[in-house]
């Protein structure tokens, strides 16, 4: 329940939050799956993206949860879509109901995901990156300004250091030097640039901005080939995207909390 006039706030947030829709600059969508626990913690998440050098950018929230409060969640979206003067920054994905089994919320992360394709048939402009994430994250407030020469650069990939809970967050990064596809990694300190191959650990969902037209032209989904599910999707995804691009990018920085 909000105990506060959600008027004072957004007119106070009006002020001290200019938005500028750039039409020269990538836009980039989050989707954003959320569960119940995770609802109180999302406007953390959603607040904190808009300070992160990007001007155009948009999530899209999708239930992987049955037990969720969709009216709880709906609510918080409309009033941080009106705290930041915007009704599209925040959109809820009502793609039905999350199976009765348990999937890790890929199931509807799939949902979403076509949603995005269909999506961009009508309006390529409307997405042109995307990071499948959870709605309990935390992005650093130079995520932005950094990813974003490689999105205009049109890099398939673009990843990032992170911190995770689990006991391996991290990249495995190595040399290839029979892979003739352009792979680089770059170190914000050094500013040195290492060719190097994506082999995912265990990645974590949103380490990772693809450009939206190479996953849509490869079709790509997280799921098995034989369309099962596991708690390593996110991992595989990655590898599945890694084989097929021709140019990314790792940058050592971290730039992304796993709660």
């Amino acid at each position: 329940m909000l105990l506060y006039n959600t008027d004072d706030w957004s007119n106070f947030f009006h002020y001290s939050y200019n938005y500028n829709f750039n039409s020269s600059a990538p836009t980039l969508c989050i989707i954003t799956r959320i569960y119940e626990p995770q609802v109180s913690y999302f406007p953390v998440f959603a607040l904190a993206l808009l300070h992160t050098g990007l001007d155009n950018i948009r999530i899209y929230v999708t239930n992987t949860d049955r037990r969720t409060d969709i009216r709880q969640l709906k609510q918080t979206i409309s009033f941080l879509n009106k705290l930041v003067s915007r009704k599209d920054y925040i959109t809820f994905l009502n793609l039905g109901d999350p199976p009765q089994r348990n999937d890790d919320g890929y199931v509807m992360t799939n949902r979403a995901l076509s949603y995005i394709y269909e999506q961009n048939n009508h309006s390529s402009s409307s997405c042109q990156y995307i990071v499948v994430t959870n709605g309990d994250n935390f992005y650093s407030q130079i995520f932005g300004k950094r990813i974003l020469p490689h999105m205009k650069d049109g890099k398939d990939m673009i990843a990032w250091g992170f911190v995770s809970h689990h006991y391996k967050p991290h990249y495995k990064e190595f040399i290839n030097q029979t892979n003739l596809t352009v792979l680089q990694i770059i170190d914000d300190g050094t500013g040195k640039c290492t060719p190097v191959a994506f082999r995912a650990g265990f990645a974590e969902l949103g380490s990772v901005a693809y450009r939206l037209a190479f996953l849509k032209k490869h079709n790509l989904y997280f799921n098995q080939p034989d369309a099962s599910y596991s708690v390593s999707l996110d991992g595989y995804f990655v590898e599945q995207a890694a084989q097929r691009a021709s140019s990314s990018v790792i940058l050592k920085q971290t730039l992304f909390f796993h709660q």
